[in-house]
């Protein structure tokens, strides 16, 4: 293009000092190379703005692949985890319901009563999101709807999962701190403690709430995110 722009220029000092062309031809020859240079420079930008934004796109399209697959995962990922509070709830309402007379009998008989461990991780997988926005990329989503639900999922409903996830596992932890304290006196007194069933109490509770968590907002956003996903994907 810098080529171009320079030999048309290079006849336009020409034809200036072409001594054997009228003023009214001179005029005429520069403006058809002023002409030319000026289509030449707006189709060499607009050139390469239809290709970098081709190029965008197809940053965003890889991009939407990988976090539809993303979502697909935490769908399958937010029923396990469910699962694991549904499971945890019943063994610890278990717990609850032991009379004293129940866990003396237990405990006579050489029984044990299992306290149910299920540690909750990270459930969303934000790598893919994460990368695109640090890299500045987010802008590149061209349809406003979709790339505020892809924001609102990431940067509002993948952290409340954290911090749901955390407050239980740092109830959980409370009763493993608990059993160490009691660490020399008998299960069947640790089950019979108020304080231990408190805690096993607001275990359940926080579980259910999870869950509600869960079913109620993350899951149904990510399903609704995965066909908005697939729709743009398919224009």
């Amino acid at each position: 293009m810098q080529e171009e722009i320079t030999k048309h220029s290079e006849k336009i000092y020409k034809t200036v000092k072409n001594s054997e062309h009228t003023l009214g031809e001179k005029v005429k020859e520069i403006i058809i190379e002023i002409f030319i240079i000026v289509f030449a420079v707006t189709l060499s930008i607009g050139l390469h703005s239809w290709s970098e934004h081709k190029h965008q796109q197809e940053e965003v399209s890889i991009f939407l692949n990988n976090l539809k697959n993303d979502l697909k995962d935490d769908v399958k990922s937010l029923n396990i985890e469910k699962g694991g509070y549904q499971e945890s709830n019943i063994g610890y309402e278990k717990i609850l319901a032991l009379t004293t007379l129940q866990l003396d009998s237990i405990y006579k008989s050489k029984g044990k009563v299992n306290f149910p461990i299920y540690s909750h991780g990270q459930v969303i997988n934000i790598g893919n999101y994460e990368g695109f926005k640090s890299s500045g990329k987010i802008g590149y989503i061209e349809d406003e709807k979709l790339k505020q639900k892809i924001l609102n999922y990431y940067q509002i409903l993948a952290p409340s999962i954290s911090e749901v996830d955390k407050i239980y596992n740092d109830f959980l932890f409370k009763c493993f701190d608990k059993m160490i304290e009691n660490a020399d006196k008998s299960e069947e007194q640790l089950y019979s403690d108020p304080k231990f069933k408190k805690t096993i109490e607001f275990l359940v509770r926080l579980g259910k709430n999870n869950i509600r968590v869960y079913d109620q907002n993350v899951k149904p956003e990510a399903v609704e995110l995965i066909k908005e996903i697939e729709k743009e994907l398919n224009k």
